[in-house]
């Protein structure tokens, strides 16, 4: 049994928390959050305000750090000083740089670090990767996370939200855009080209929608797109020279898969196993650390920094 204490208490540890009473394997210890109330409606027998004094648990072998993004690095570094592997929500942290100090740390210590990113993970995903052979050389991807966020209202009337403020890293690039972009890059590696036009006019300069344009030598476009801030299309749709594959749902869900092949009826594939979209990624990660598998987690960590660096050249348009 893997035992995990949360710091945190945002929207994504409720989802997290039922994600690993699920999955085999995972036992939820702890949580530590500023506001001792708003952590204390978890359920959890341990609620901390003090960071350190959770670390210093000595049954504690995972932390999952599930704070605002800008906060990701200094609590990831902390948890490995102390001796705890950790699971770091997306987006992993702010630099190539930081991500790049914490995996040091994590060997100098003999300890496993692990992006939650969860699409990269789900059996429909992998069906992607087995049929794209089917048509031909891929010459257009169309990936798409536009959702109007029931949060933007409350933004736009004022409230501080921190995937909606600058000072937090939040916006569409590194919230939900990162979706898409895990998908591409996981498939196709670093693009030769990236330009990425962000629309931030609202309060705090923040970028509530945009859209990331990727291109590669071999003759492969994708276009990225997220948004906050309205709705539109969802999921993805790979153009071949021989077919095409559309994926259903949110780029976090990858509900169904559709081969299209010219001639042919559409064959259509459903084979996530959980209805719950974090569960496959919590199998992923246990699976490995049980094994000490370190050549899957670095696989996992070459990933991790590719998308960090095409975020970041995104953001340096």
């Amino acid at each position: 049994m893997i035992r995990v204490a949360i710091v945190g208490s945002g929207r994504i540890v409720p989802q997290m928390l039922e994600a690993m009473r699920t999955v085999p394997g995972w036992e939820v210890v702890a949580i530590c959050a500023r506001n001792r109330e708003k952590a204390a409606r978890f359920g959890l027998s341990a609620v901390y305000t003090d960071y350190a004094e959770m670390l210093a648990r000595p049954d504690i072998d995972f932390v999952y750090v599930a704070l605002p993004n800008s906060l990701h690095f200094e609590a990831a570094r902390q948890a490995l000083l102390a001796g705890k592997n950790v699971l770091c929500e997306k987006p992993f942290t702010s630099t190539v740089e930081q991500a790049q100090e914490l995996f040091a740390l994590a060997d100098e210590r003999d300890l496993y670090l692990f992006e939650a990113i969860s699409n990269i993970h789900l059996p429909n995903f992998r069906k992607v990767q087995e049929l794209l052979p089917q048509i031909g050389p891929v010459r257009l991807i169309h990936a798409d996370y536009d959702e109007h966020f029931g949060r933007y209202d409350e933004y736009l009337a004022g409230a501080d939200i921190p995937v909606f403020t600058q000072a937090y890293e939040g916006g569409a690039l590194r919230d939900i855009n990162i979706y898409c972009l895990h998908i591409v890059l996981a498939l196709y590696g670093r693009p030769d080209t990236v330009y990425y036009a962000a629309n931030a006019t609202g309060r705090n300069a923040v970028a509530t929608s945009g859209a990331a344009t990727l291109r590669w030598k071999s003759g492969l476009t994708a276009v990225c797109t997220a948004s906050m801030d309205s709705d539109g299309l969802r999921g993805f749709f790979f153009q071949g020279e021989k077919g095409a594959i559309r994926v259903h749902g949110l780029p976090n869900f990858f509900t169904r898969v559709d081969l299209m092949l010219p001639g042919q009826e559409v064959q259509s594939f459903e084979l996530n196993r959980y209805e719950h979209r974090l569960c496959h990624q919590l199998e992923d990660y246990r699976d490995i650390f049980a094994a000490r598998d370190r050549r899957a987690e670095r696989s996992l960590r070459a990933q991790t920094l590719l998308v960090l660096d095409t975020i970041v050249r995104c953001e340096q348009q």
